[in-house]
């Protein structure tokens, strides 16, 4: 079973991953910031994140989580789509306690070295619930070309837990 876990920054992205990978623990949960990230916040080289990405998903299971740039080269390869995207209050709320959680440690889905900080992090978080619509629209726009796909588009908790049932029935019945 191959699961994309997508949404904008301060969706709960990592930490529904983090769920099912605890769930499915045969499953292996690859965050595409990991993937993106040097030390220090440095995105490395494109061609090097489309590699790792491409031998990532040629895996026969998995869990993908990370924003819609993901979605162009993924989206072929995935079996179901869990769209995160809560109320934008509660993203707000997200990206502005998770600097102060996590001060000055990398969160686990991140590679060692990109430790948070509150005022880099809030300049980020700014740009992002700005960029709401073009997350939205990004996300809508790649889904909507894609057949044969199970999508859950969650904007609820309870959503969620409904989703995360229905994987885990899905991911059972394909070992």
């Amino acid at each position: 079973m191959r699961l994309i876990v997508t949404g904008a920054n301060g969706a709960g992205k990592s930490h529904l991953a983090a769920r099912l990978g605890a769930l499915r623990p045969d499953i292996p949960v690859i965050s595409f910031d990991a993937l993106k990230l040097n030390r220090n916040w440095a995105q490395r080289p494109r061609a090097d994140i489309e590699t790792d990405l491409k031998q990532a998903i040629a895996a026969k299971a998995w869990i993908l989580e990370g924003g819609p740039s993901l979605l162009p080269q993924a989206l072929k390869h995935a079996d179901a789509v869990t769209w995160l995207d809560p109320p934008e209050r509660l993203r707000a709320w997200r990206l502005l306690a998770r600097p102060w959680q996590n001060r000055r440690k990398t969160r686990p889905e991140l590679p060692e070295g990109n430790d948070d900080w509150p005022a880099e992090q809030y300049k980020f978080a700014l740009r992002s619930l700005l960029a709401k619509r073009k997350f939205k629209r990004g996300i809508s726009e790649s889904l909507g070309n894609v057949k044969g796909l199970t999508l859950w588009h969650c904007r609820t908790q309870a959503q969620i837990d409904t989703a995360v049932k229905a994987w885990l029935e899905a991911a059972a019945k394909h070992p």
